[in-house]
C-alpha cells in the first residue's frame, strides 16, 4: 500500500486534523503515524486523555532493530480510531525531548510504514528538513502541503516546496500537491499557481466538528455529512483513485478547488 506524507510550512494550519478528517472519510482501512519530531496531539486531543499515554512512537524506536522487528512494533502500539477498526492511529512523541531516540532508527520506521498492508497518511507537521521527516518523505508516494490561503503562509511554502526539490532522488518521483484549510484573503487557485504547484482540494472552517477531531469537543454523531468531512471525503477519493494529483496548469489547480464546492471558499 501507500504512503501519502502530509507536511506545513508553520503557522498551524491544522495538520494533524486535517489528517484525521481524511482518514475518518479514507475509501478503505488507513492508518495515521503521527512521525512528527515535535510531538503527537492525538491522544490528547481527539481521544482527549481517555487513552493511556504509554503506546506510540517512543516505543517503537525501542524495538526498531530490523524493519520487521519495527513493523511488528508498529502494530503493537496502534490504537483505532474508530469501532470497526479500520482505523487506527501510531501515537507520536508525548515529549518533543524524546525525538533524538529517534535518530538512529527513522529509516526503520519509514521502511516499516511503506511496508505496512493499508494506506497510511503520515503527519509529518512543520517541514523542517530534519533527518527523520527526510525518510519519511523518501517512502511516500504523495506529499500533501497544507496551508491556509495567506500571504505569510504561501510565502513560507515556497521555502518548503524548494526543500523537497533539493531532496536526493529518493524523492524524485514524488509529488506535492496543496490542501487548503479555511478561508483568507488569496485563493486557493491563486497561490497554486503562484507556488506551481496543484490544488488537492480545500477544507472549509467548520469549528465543531475540528474541535472534535482536535480536541475531542462534542459529539462525533453526524459529523460524517459535515462540510469538513465531505471535503476530506472528495480529497481521500483523489488520492486513493489517482495516487498524485495532475501537476501544473491552473485549469488543473481549478479543477481540484471544485472538490470542496460548496463547502468553503475557493
Amino acid at each position: 500500500m501507500t504512503v501519502c506524507a502530509l507536511v506545513s510550512a508553520g503557522g498551524a494550519p491544522g495538520v494533524t486534523t486535517a489528517a484525521l478528517a481524511l482518514a475518518m472519510t479514507w475509501p478503505g482501512p488507513v492508518l495515521v503515524a503521527e512521525t512528527d519530531p515535535s510531538g503527537g496531539d492525538v491522544l490528547a486531543g481527539f481521544f482527549a486523555g481517555h487513552v493511556p499515554g504509554d503506546r506510540g512512537l517512543l516505543h517503537v524506536a525501542y524495538e526498531a532493530t530490523t524493519v520487521e522487528a519495527t513493523a511488528a512494533a508498529v502494530e503493537a502500539q496502534l490504537v483505532a480510531l474508530d469501532e470497526a477498526g479500520a482505523r487506527k492511529v501510531l501515537p507520536g512523541l508525548a515529549d518533543p525531548r524524546h525525538a533524538a531516540t529517534l535518530n538512529m532508527t527513522w529509516h526503520l520506521l519509514a521502511a516499516a510504514l511503506a511496508a505496512q498492508h493499508v494506506d497510511v497518511l503520515a503527519d509529518c507537521g512543520r517541514l523542517d528538513g530534519g533527518p527523520g521527516q527526510e525518510h519519511v518523505l523518501r517512502v511516500a508516494a504523495q506529499i500533501v502541503l497544507v496551508l491556509r490561503p495567506t500571504l505569510r503562509q504561501a510565502a513560507a511554502a515556497r521555502s518548503r516546496i524548494e526543500m523537497l526539490a533539493r531532496l536526493s532522488d529518493g524523492l524524485a518521483d514524488n509529488h506535492v500537491s496543496l490542501l487548503v484549510t479555511g478561508q483568507g484573503p488569496v485563493g486557493p487557485n491563486e497561490i497554486a499557481r503562484a507556488l506551481g504547484v496543484p490544488l488537492l482540494a480545500t477544507l472549509p472552517d467548520d469549528r465543531r466538528v475540528a474541535q472534535v477531531l482536535s480536541d475531542g469537543a462534542g459529539a462525533r454523531r453526524g459529523i460524517d455529512s459535515s462540510p469538513l468531512l465531505r471535503a476530506a471525503a472528495a480529497a481521500a477519493r483523489v488520492l486513493t483513485k489517482t495516487g498524485r494529483p495532475t501537476p501544473g496548469t491552473p485549469g488543473e489547480a481549478d479543477s481540484g478547488a471544485t472538490l470542496a464546492a460548496g463547502t468553503g471558499r475557493a
